[in-house]
């Protein structure tokens, strides 16, 4: 007998239209907002939360808890805190409450989510395999070819190298993961600026930690800056912020450099 559990999904990428078909394939129709990663507020659900009956287990995937929400809740996530190698990720936590084995699909789907590429060539993903998923995970998050097309230029032509293993890219798309494929591999620290305003970041988990103590710092004279973190932590892992350090400033620390 299913218990009954209604899943609330957060913003979409690979791993959650996984999660969303994985659900789907148990029988159950999760609340489904069609939320992006940078706007996956609880609060878009308030209706639905008022709707909830005393026997029913509400689990939410993947969602900033910006509003009340019944106490028996279930809360999955790995980003933030959340997050680390030793972690499992959200569809590795669903799969669980549902007493599920992951498929080979779901499981580079996780490992992608976790650390990138570098996680799913630990399942000896093959080259195709790899490929795959990166363009799910990308299509997932709204990157269009006109996305594709200006990550590539802004490779070419607005990339700065600091130092040989460290490079700033004035981004011409928002969307940072198309910038990212491409260069994955030819530097161990990638600083990418959004038009947006955002300053996006993938490499060490130190430099990870290098940035939330910065950010942290400059929260307490403008809490209006906002970040976010995950990966395969303490080892790799990503940084994003919707405010951009001075580049200046940024090549005068001196431990990120290190």
């Amino acid at each position: 007998k299913m218990k009954k559990y209604l899943f609330f999904l957060g913003g979409h990428d690979a791993e959650m239209d996984e999660i969303k078909n994985l659900l789907e394939q148990e029988g159950y129709i999760p609340f489904d907002k069609g939320l992006s990663w940078d706007n996956a507020l609880l609060s878009s659900y308030k209706e639905n939360l008022n709707q909830i009956l005393d026997d029913q287990i509400p689990v939410f995937i993947e969602l900033k808890m910006d509003c009340e929400y019944p106490r028996n809740a279930r809360i999955i996530d790995h980003h933030g805190e959340r997050a680390g190698k030793d972690m499992k990720t959200s569809i590795e936590q669903v799969a669980d409450l549902l007493c599920m084995q992951l498929n080979r699909h779901q499981q580079l789907v996780s490992a992608n989510d976790k650390g990138h590429i570098s996680s799913m060539q630990k399942l000896c993903a093959t080259d195709k395999e790899i490929q795959e998923i990166r363009e799910l995970d990308r299509r997932a998050q709204g990157v269009t070819s006109a996305d594709e097309e200006k990550a590539r230029e802004s490779v070419e032509k607005h990339l700065e190298k600091i130092v040989d293993d460290t490079a700033i890219i004035d981004s011409l798309t928002n969307k940072s993961s198309a910038v990212f494929d491409i260069i994955y591999k030819k530097y161990r620290h990638i600083f990418i600026y959004t038009p947006d305003g955002g300053m996006h970041y993938s490499g060490t988990g130190k430099m990870v930690c290098n940035l939330k103590n910065i950010f942290n710092e400059m929260q307490f004279d403008n809490p209006d800056i906002k970040y976010w973190f995950g990966g395969s932590l303490p080892e790799q892992g990503y940084f994003g912020s919707n405010h951009q350090i001075e580049k200046k400033k940024l090549k005068k620390i001196k431990q990120f450099l290190t």
